[in-house]
């Protein structure tokens, strides 16, 4: 295997993502969807690869995603809070159709000012610098494993948009379904699978 070799996986279905509102680091649930999906992941990995390694989350849409992964390889989950999704701070809990509206330009700040940041909330800076210490110190603490890390959808894109882009406010380009898996070789710097979803298909 190429060394710095990662799959990135975005967590299952929550209900935040059915009412389309922000849920950074609030700890929502799977939905039985969501379960499902990571169920179908688990198996799917079965037959694609075979991990040796796997980190999520702290928040537990992550980690439960993570764990559903881990069974099928006997494998436990090491949790890191350092890959936990951007957080929105006060604004926790709002829709992003109120974040995106023409009085309130949150989303346009998220994407284009990467040290934006809501009150008491982080900016795309922060999670650059707290996901890429992470992945550092995961591959070089399993160089040549197959290293699965179970995150979220803004904070993976951000990482994503960091090693490939060298800006992270490209982040939007990088959006994944849920439990989409991406394949990223960081010595290359190349994205060899992007937002693969083949488990869920019937």
């Amino acid at each position: 295997m190429t060394q710095g070799k990662i799959y990135f996986v975005r967590h299952g279905q929550t209900y935040a993502n059915i009412d389309k509102v922000w849920h950074g680091q609030t700890d929502t649930e799977l939905t039985p969807e969501g379960i499902e999906q990571a169920r179908k992941l688990g198996a799917y990995f079965s037959n694609y690869l075979t991990p040796t390694v796997i980190y999520s989350s702290t928040l537990q849409r992550a980690r439960i995603t993570a764990e559903a992964i881990g069974i099928r390889f006997d494998l436990p989950v090491f949790q890191d809070p350092r890959l936990m999704e951007l957080d929105l701070g006060d604004w926790e809990g709002e829709t992003f159709k109120s974040l995106s509206s023409s009085d309130n330009n949150t989303l346009d700040e998220l994407v284009n000012n990467p040290g934006f940041f809501s009150p008491n909330g982080e900016s795309q800076d922060v999670v650059k610098l707290r996901m890429v210490a992470a992945i550092t110190d995961i591959t070089t603490k399993h160089q040549n494993e197959n290293i699965v890390i179970v995150s979220h959808g803004v904070a993976i894109s951000i990482a994503i948009a960091h090693y490939l882009d060298n800006d992270t406010t490209q982040w939007p380009k990088y959006n994944k379904s849920n439990t989409a898996f991406s394949e990223l070789c960081l010595s290359t710097k190349q994205l060899l699978r992007f937002n693969e979803t083949r488990h869920l298909e019937p």
